[in-house]
Formats: C-alpha cells, sequence, structure tokens
C-alpha cells in the first residue's frame, strides 16, 4: 500500500488545540475547518475536550459519507488525552491513538491526528510519511537561493565546448533543476495548507 504525505492529510495538533485554549480546565467546544486544493474544498469537524484530570479526552464529531453508496454516518469518536511533565515544569497533552491495527490496540502517544478513512489515528496506523521522508538526497528540501543561482551563472564562461555543455554550465543546469523542483514542492504544499486549520470556536 502506498504511503500518503502528511501534508496532504487533514489533521488535529495538540499544538494547534494549547495555542487555542482548548486545554484548560473544564469543558471546551470548539471545531476546526480545513480548506484544500485549487477548488478550496472544505471539511470540518467539532470535537468537545474534557480536561479533569482523571479522564481526560477529546470528542471528536462529524458526518462521514460513503464514497460508494454516497450514504453518510454520523461520527461520535471519543480519544483518550495523557500528559508528560515537561523538563521545566508543567505538562504536555498527547493524544492516544485509538486504532486497531492488526487485532491490536495501536495506544500510541502521537501529538498530531490524522484523517485515515472514516476514522482518525495516527500516522504509523494510517502509513502516512512527511513528504521529506518520502524523497531522498536533494528532494528532502533545496537550500539554493537565487543568489546561488546567479554566482553560478556568473562563474560560467564558456557554455559549450566541442558541442558540449561545460562542466560548469552542467552544474548550473542542475542548480538552476534543483531550484525549480523545490519551488514546485513549496507552492504545492502551500496550496494545501493555506487557510488550513482555521478555528470554529463554539
Amino acid at each position: 500500500m502506498a504511503k500518503q504525505e502528511a501534508e496532504w492529510s487533514n489533521s488535529l495538533k495538540i499544538s494547534w488545540l494549547k495555542k487555542h485554549g482548548y486545554l484548560n480546565e473544564g469543558y471546551q467546544y470548539g471545531g476546526i475547518k480545513w480548506i484544500s486544493g485549487i477548488n478550496k474544498n472544505e471539511s470540518s469537524i467539532g470535537f468537545l475536550i474534557t480536561i479533569d484530570n482523571q479522564d481526560d479526552n477529546i470528542v471528536l464529531r462529524y458526518t462521514q459519507t460513503n464514497r460508494d453508496t454516497k450514504e453518510k454516518e454520523n461520527m461520535d469518536y471519543k480519544i483518550k488525552l495523557t500528559t508528560t511533565h515537561c523538563n521545566y515544569g508543567g505538562k504536555r497533552y498527547w493524544f492516544i491513538c485509538p486504532l486497531i491495527k492488526n487485532g491490536k490496540s495501536c495506544g500510541k502517544r502521537v501529538g498530531v491526528l490524522f484523517s485515515i478513512g472514516k476514522w482518525f489515528g495516527c500516522r504509523h496506523c494510517g502509513n502516512i510519511a512527511y513528504s521529506s521522508q518520502m524523497r531522498g538526497g536533494k528532494f528532502r528540501g533545496s537550500s539554493l537561493s537565487s543568489t546561488d543561482i546567479e554566482k553560478a551563472e556568473k562563474e560560467v564562461k564558456r557554455f559549450y565546448y566541442k558541442g558540449k555543455p561545460t562542466r560548469k554550465f552542467k552544474r548550473l543546469i542542475k542548480m538552476r533543476e534543483d531550484f525549480e523542483q523545490s519551488f514546485i514542492m513549496m507552492v504545492s504544499r502551500l496550496d494545501k495548507s493555506f487557510g488550513k486549520f482555521i478555528n470554529i470556536r463554539k
């Protein structure tokens, strides 16, 4: 089964919940909306978070549409939360992945949950990887800048020798290709993530 890229998956992050004040003691209602793609497709979930130091949890509420039958199913999906102590005081919250894999409960402590079919779970259960993990070497991200390209252009004194590109010219071509590939990747990620994690305070 091919891996799915994390950057192209709807996700819910503990850091996002903390930033928007959802991890305070008591009950917190809220929602999140994702906007993706050129067509600005929208999807959203509501949630209720309970922090009482005994049964900390988040309940995800959303409607799932079956792609084949087009039937809608209302989901009411409880996920446990746990904490660890920070080195300099305080505590950090984590999701406990609720999915079942190979007949066993996952139970991994994770900071991000991904939309996996009709459920939410960790990236290990969903066979999800970050794009940097799926691309080796030069595709992990380019450190080239336009200044580097301009410098390489100035170093090229001769473009061809006996009908073949010179070593410095081939190097320049390679740098331009890497720079262009890096730019395309960045734009595609921005197209997915722009407008993502829109807070819906209830």
